[in-house]
């Protein structure tokens, strides 16, 4: 969301269907990990962009141009930060009444998948090792229809395979990621275009549970966030023909 204020576009904080989230947050927390951190992130994309082509669009859609411009990694990093927190807390409701479901065409293609909506809250708790800082783990649907879950590094946009941040380079490289980083350059050389679209986002930011959760308390929180998902918002992102 942006607003217009003496010729200049500012990037503001989106409006949320709820505003606070029982048993999933503190009053505090919530502050913390949305409203806080969203103007924050907000804030510094409207710095970023000023007197810029990107000051007049969405940080999804500067995030998907500047994914590639090794000259605009900042502004990509606070752009996909932006979206995939607001992307992460549009699907949240109070664990406490949460009556929604997956439709029965995604349940049945998850528990094709993982087993169960239980398998597939595993599966998510499991993946957060990958991440041994900060992060995001996305339910992610491929072009040919199928399901998987993705742990990403830092700001890791999940709509590209170039910026999606699936490789930790912070430190050494194992011959796997070295490999899956070398096939990733040839891709792109062949303009090979990736299609995954996310359906479920968890931010692994620290903001978004150390308040509430401790230092050892990120599986608790992922289990309470899958137990706050909103079903109904989910059914939505799922890509109809």
């Amino acid at each position: 969301m942006f607003l217009r204020q003496s010729r200049r576009l500012l990037h503001t904080v989106p409006r949320l269907p709820v505003s606070q989230l029982p048993g999933l947050y503190s009053p505090l927390g919530f502050q913390t990990a949305w409203t806080d951190y969203q103007q924050f992130l907000t804030t510094r994309l409207t710095e970023l962009t000023a007197g810029t082509a990107d000051e007049t669009r969405f940080p999804f859609y500067i995030a998907q141009v500047t994914s590639k411009d090794q000259t605009k990694q900042k502004v990509f990093n606070v752009a996909s930060q932006a979206h995939n927190n607001h992307f992460f807390f549009q699907q949240l409701t109070s664990p406490e009444n949460n009556h929604t479901r997956p439709s029965r065409q995604l349940e049945q293609r998850i528990n094709e998948q993982f087993g169960s909506l239980e398998g597939l809250g595993k599966v998510f708790v499991d993946a957060s090792d990958a991440v041994v800082g900060q992060g995001w783990l996305f339910l992610a649907e491929r072009a040919d229809k199928q399901l998987e879950v993705l742990a990403l590094n830092n700001s890791g946009s999940p709509y590209q395979f170039n910026a999606n941040q699936g490789i930790d380079l912070n430190g050494p490289v194992g011959k796997d990621d070295f490999q899956l980083l070398e096939s990733i350059k040839q891709d792109l050389k062949e303009g090979i275009q990736d299609f995954t679209f996310p359906l479920i986002g968890i931010s692994l930011w620290d903001q978004s549970y150390l308040i509430d959760y401790g230092l050892n308390g990120k599986k608790e929180y992922i289990k309470k966030v899958f137990d706050s998902l909103n079903w109904d918002v989910i059914n939505s992102r799922v890509f109809k023909l």
